[in-house]
């Protein structure tokens, strides 16, 4: 398959041979933390694994370090926003002041690479009404030579930008099968598991039309507020849980419709309890349906943000990915080969043992004991308590 599914990524960390590959490819070091053994393959903290007739090879945990030292050998930046910058409502205290210096005084490239299902201008203008200070391409008329702008990239705007073109070119197709055809879709007619927000602006103006799932030519998972089958107020309702899941998942897999999840997360970035797209995604994966995941971490939003970054000049060794998400953050950037800054104060700070958006360090154990749950190819390659430089 074209992506690979969190579920198999989950299955895929309880795997011992991966580990042992992990540990076996390492070179011998002199410093950090060991890990040894546990059953099922996972590692814990304070002993070592051997590696065939050249002895013990050291797991080297990384140790949280500031801001400012992780990020001085990269030129751009592939930058989370939720759990990160702000908590969805109020921007954390000193990530604004972090974005500018990193703009504006040291000339670093900033693209901000979002799950949101929506197009990128609503999350330039949320990152504007809370204040972030950003210059991107809006302000592009009053920022001074010299200063790169902070550009956006988001699920949602790359499932409608190329779902916009197809449906401009009257490409259809129903395989899906290879990158190129990621969203490769039998016809125009989707029902829609929506937002609740724009859904029918952001269907129409893709050339698409919301349809009932009996004439739906493929499924778009924006959301789990409403699904909508028609255009207008009456065009939608409500989502129920026992009316538009297992029956709808059931009789469209039956019938064998692509579903396009351009939301990949499973939980909300706040914690928030509230449903989210990419639930429907793992439950029609196990109905045996074909799923497209668009967003991190997949490789596509990666794709389109190295690839604007190439075309600049500036390249994957010069690129890290900063996040507050292992499942998604960490695990998507270093699949696509890129460095990646994990950020303790976001979805995990509880785990961490650190208050949400706030600067404490977690300890070391802790640390520890939460990137022994993950393997070791992709742990972050560095580890910052909170976007903020002194």
């Amino acid at each position: 398959r074209p992506t690979m599914r969190r579920s198999e990524f989950q299955s895929h960390r309880m795997g011992w041979p991966t580990m042992l590959l992990g540990c076996a490819l390492m070179s011998a070091s002199t410093t950090g933390t060991q890990l040894a053994p546990l059953s099922k393959g996972r590692f814990h903290p304070g002993a070592r694994v051997r590696r065939g007739n050249r002895g013990w090879v050291t797991m080297t945990i990384p140790s949280v370090v500031p801001l400012e030292v992780a990020l001085d050998q990269y030129d751009a930046l592939l930058l989370d926003q939720f759990g990160v910058l702000h908590d969805g409502e109020v921007a954390y205290s000193g990530a604004s002041d972090a974005v500018r210096r990193l703009q504006t005084r040291d000339r670093k490239r900033i693209i901000v690479l979002s799950n949101s299902s929506k197009r990128r201008i609503e999350t330039v203008n949320r990152l504007h009404a809370l204040g972030m200070g950003m210059c991107t391409w809006l302000d592009s008329g009053s920022v001074a030579d010299g200063i790169p702008l902070i550009s956006v990239v988001t699920s949602g705007d790359i499932v409608w930008s190329e779902l916009r073109e197809r449906t401009r070119q009257g490409s259809w197709g129903d395989t899906g099968h290879g990158d190129e055809e990621l969203l490769a879709i039998p016809g125009p007619a989707c029902f829609v598991y929506g937002n609740g927000d724009d859904d029918d602006e952001y269907v129409s103006s893709m050339g698409c039309e919301a349809a009932s799932l009996a004439d739906a030519d493929f499924i778009l998972a924006r959301g789990m507020f409403e699904v909508r089958t028609g255009h207008g107020a009456d065009g939608a309702v409500p989502y129920d849980e026992a009316r538009h899941a297992q029956p709808v998942l059931e009789d469209a897999a039956s019938r064998g419709l692509p579903m396009i999840v351009a939301n990949p997360d499973v939980v909300r970035p706040d914690g928030r309890d509230s449903p989210m797209p990419g639930v429907l995604g793992e439950r029609y994966a196990r109905l045996g349906g074909d799923v497209r995941f668009v967003g991190k971490p997949y490789s596509r939003v990666y794709e389109a943000a190295t690839r604007q970054l190439s075309e600049e000049g500036t390249y994957k060794k010069r690129i890290v990915a900063v996040g507050d998400s292992m499942d998604h953050d960490i695990l998507g950037a270093r699949r696509a080969g890129l460095d990646a800054i994990l950020v303790t104060c976001g979805i995990h700070a509880a785990e961490l043992g650190v208050p949400q958006g706030g600067a404490s360090t977690p300890s070391v154990q802790n640390i520890e004991a939460f990137l022994a749950k993950y393997p070791r190819d992709v742990w972050p390659t560095h580890v910052c308590s909170s976007f903020v430089l002194p």
